[in-house]
């Protein structure tokens, strides 16, 4: 049986990353640093530093630590971290869960190898994980888009104006609602976690649908489902942004299965 290391296993994906492994009948250690509420009780279940304190025998790092919300100083720390799990266990094969932040603002579409036009501090930050990554010599990096699914708790668009329009019945999109956005399943996104762990060569990933989906769109679609209003008021500053992942596609023989409408759907219900 091999063991699979979860590192931020009681995120958003690392949670569901977790039940997926246990379904391939994978022995499963999970680290946490503040919280293991969301974490499956069927897994060996550790706390970061009494980890480091051990030896294992792991043949597969799943890293998906590290979030919007952390301080510049988080960041930092996570990355420390990071640092020691590769100089601990260098010969496993390590995915490492990035962002597609990295690339920063683009006009153009956006593929595995775009450049970076000043990316933000979390879009830094991955970029400094990348680097860390990269000194191994078998690993994934999947820079990933938008992930969205029932469970989602942050702040971020979507579940934002989700809740706006079921606590408020209204829908507030800030210019004419044409910003567009591409969205990836959260269940897609643990099965490309997966199939990039299990390939041999070391390779960047772009982990996106490739379909652009309209703020309005999304917007229209809640609408139709809750009944709410549609709003719109001053202008959209934040930028749009297009994935073409057809390299990634490709090379893992995958593609996203649920389309964005029958996600969302999902969400709202």
């Amino acid at each position: 049986m091999k063991t699979a290391l979860v590192i931020g296993a009681n995120g958003f994906l690392g949670s569901r990353l977790v039940k997926k492994l246990l379904a391939e009948n994978f022995n499963i250690i999970a680290v946490y640093n503040l919280n293991y509420s969301n974490i499956s009780p069927l897994v060996k279940i550790v706390h970061k530093e009494v980890f480091f304190d051990k030896t294992y025998n792991i043949d597969y790092i799943y890293f998906l630590s590290g979030n919007y919300a952390n301080s510049h100083n988080q960041l930092i720390e996570i990355n420390d971290d990071l640092g020691r799990y590769i100089k601990k266990y260098p010969f496993a094969k390590f995915v490492y869960v990035s962002s597609t932040n990295v690339y920063g603002f683009q006009s153009d579409e956006i593929t595995e190898h775009s450049s970076f036009n000043n990316p933000s501090l979390y879009g830094r930050f991955k970029l400094a994980g990348e680097f860390l990554i990269s000194s191994l010599s078998n690993f994934s990096i999947i820079r990933l888009t938008y992930l969205y699914g029932p469970g989602i708790t942050n702040s971020s668009f979507l579940p934002t104006i989700i809740r706006s329009a079921k606590e408020t019945f209204e829908i507030i999109l800030n210019g004419d609602g044409s910003r567009y956005q591409d969205y990836l399943y959260i269940d897609d996104a643990v099965e490309m976690c997966y199939i990039a762990a299990n390939v041999s060569e070391s390779r960047i990933y772009l982990g996106a649908s490739s379909i652009k989906t309209s703020n309005i769109e999304i917007a229209s679609i809640i609408s139709k489902f809750t009944g709410c209003e549609i709003k719109f008021v001053g202008e959209e500053k934040a930028h749009s942004f297009r994935f073409n992942p057809k390299e990634t596609f490709e090379i893992l023989k995958w593609k996203p299965k649920v389309d964005f409408k029958s996600g969302l759907i999902k969400m709202l219900g």
